[in-house]
């Protein structure tokens, strides 16, 4: 009996000691779990179950009864404004699925409809306001812009209202654009903002592995993560990558390969974007000034002249026609181009070549610069001056969560499904494309456009496409012209009323 006793005893000690031991194995594995770094919305909490806040439980709780929301879109196949922002139906696509199923969660949840309207063309903006403004019509509640198309005259003429009148908009979190605001923002007024409704749309660059490897170049991945990854060193590795293949003592497009492949007619003004230089800054009064010829935005230009004209390594391709001057004319799949420049829409076009290939950012001015950049060459969304009050509520909720729901939702299909997949082939490049689309720029010299004389943000493209290597000389031509434009469409704005 007394050995039954002891037996007993001995049994539930050994309970006791197995479930502590596996309550504390859990909480172990639980805390040494990584969690999905780019799930923003998951909270690192190892003594609860981890809950998802979703953008519906931060914003009200409305119910709009059926009221429309309206995209006016001005189409652009060449570079969509609105690739990500609409979707008509399930077509059983992932990327199109995504964004019906963003769109009908929204319309759900605060008994909306979501629809969209067409200009005529890319740059049918600023003209369809002008009628609807001057005839009270409202055909939408927002209209996109082109992303340089009419939108000095859009908010010169007076016909937006401020985007600080809406309520629900945050500006400070991760699915809008920062430089938007800070850049655009002439008479500390907000006109135009940009985000996660739809794709942004940036340069890049792509490089040939193969090629590479051959040269035994370093790991242009690495240099990006090390910061690194600069004009210098692409300089470098570009004309260590050019070669006569075919031994006539000259390189050809049709024959020969080279370090990189650039278009240098709206791409050129980028490379001056990713070294942090915009062309117009505002003060804290919200004024302009033309910011052309300080010292660095010179060492800039003659950085990358060199990139582009010193020597046979770059090959600068300039067309006649939309194709021409979008696509490269050798390209990646070749195998005849080390690096080569694309936009991100463009990309798509490589889904079918067998050659191996990364994805990168453009490189930096130098090493001690922060971040890598590139100007953003998507639309804008702007709000009509005649849009009524009592939307306002409806429009900021809706535009709130569709930019929430797509920086989560939707953006990560775009480049996890439609570019790790099909394009972009690894985990680094994808790694790559968030640095790209974290590094979006706008500039009030290049989205503003003003005056007669080529705006300040595309002054080096002429310069490029010319081979002009006297920066100095041509910025003294013109930067007091530039100034007075940019003094004039101040002006305008103070007593436009809007």
């Amino acid at each position: 009996m007394e050995n039954i006793k002891k037996f007993k005893y001995l049994l539930i000690f050994v309970l006791i000691i197995s479930s502590i031991l596996i309550t504390s194995c859990s909480k172990s594995q639980n805390a040494n779990t990584p969690l999905n770094p780019s799930d923003a919305s998951v909270p690192i909490n190892t003594d609860a179950t981890p809950t998802e806040t979703s953008i519906f439980d931060v914003l009200p709780q409305n119910n709009y009864n059926g009221d429309t929301f309206t995209m006016y879109i001005p189409p652009n196949p060449d570079s969509p404004v609105d690739k990500g922002t609409y979707a008509e139906s399930l077509t059983g696509e992932v990327f199109n699925d995504a964004v019906y199923n963003r769109n009908l969660e929204v319309e759900s949840q605060y008994n909306v409809k979501i629809n969209e309207v067409f200009g005529a063309s890319w740059d049918s903006t600023y003209g369809d306001m002008k009628k609807d403004v001057a005839s009270g019509s409202l055909r939408a509640d927002v209209y996109f812009t082109h992303v340089m198309s009419g939108v000095a005259s859009i908010v010169s003429d007076g016909l937006v209202r401020q985007w600080t009148d809406v309520p629900h908009l945050d500006f400070t979190q991760p699915w809008w654009n920062q430089t938007i605001i800070k850049n655009l923002n002439i008479a500390n007024k907000t006109f135009y903002i940009s985000g996660s409704m739809s794709i942004q749309d940036a340069i890049l660059l792509v490089f040939n592995k193969t090629l590479l490897q051959n040269l035994a170049l370093e790991n242009p991945y690495q240099l990006v993560r090390d910061g690194k990854w600069t004009l210098d060193k692409l300089n470098e590795m570009a004309t260590a990558g050019s070669k006569d293949l075919n031994g006539d003592g000259k390189i050809t497009e049709q024959d020969d390969q080279f370090g990189l492949e650039y278009g240098i007619q709206w791409q050129t003004p980028a490379l001056m974007y990713a070294c942090d230089e915009v062309s117009v800054t505002l003060d804290q009064n919200g004024y302009p000034t033309v910011q052309l010829d300080n010292q660095r935005k010179i060492d800039a230009y003659q950085k990358i002249y060199d990139l582009l004209w010193d020597g046979n390594k770059t090959y600068c391709f300039l067309g006649n026609t939309t194709q021409l001057s979008n696509y490269p004319h050798i390209g990646i799949e070749s195998g005849r181009d080390l690096f080569c420049e694309y936009n991100l829409f463009t990309c798509e076009s490589l889904r079918s070549t067998d050659v191996d290939y990364g994805i990168l950012p453009l490189p930096k001015y130098d090493e001690n610069q922060e971040k890598y950049l590139s100007n953003s060459w998507t639309g804008m969304y702007c709000l009509p001056v005649n849009i009524p009050d009592e939307k306002l509520d409806m429009l900021g909720t809706v535009m709130e969560s569709m930019s929430a729901l797509g920086y989560k939702n939707v953006i990560p299909v775009y480049y996890d499904i439609l570019l790790k997949e099909k394009v972009s082939r690894d985990d680094d490049s994808r790694e790559m494309l968030d640095i790209i689309l974290n590094g979006m720029v706008y500039d009030l010299g290049l989205n503003f456009q003003v005056g007669s004389t080529n705006p300040p943000g595309f002054f080096i493209t002429d310069l490029i496409k010319n081979k002009n290597p006297d920066y100095v000389s041509a910025v003294d031509k013109v930067k007091d012209k530039m100034a007075s434009d940019y003094d004039g469409l101040y002006q305008k704005i103070l007593t436009a009323g809007s």
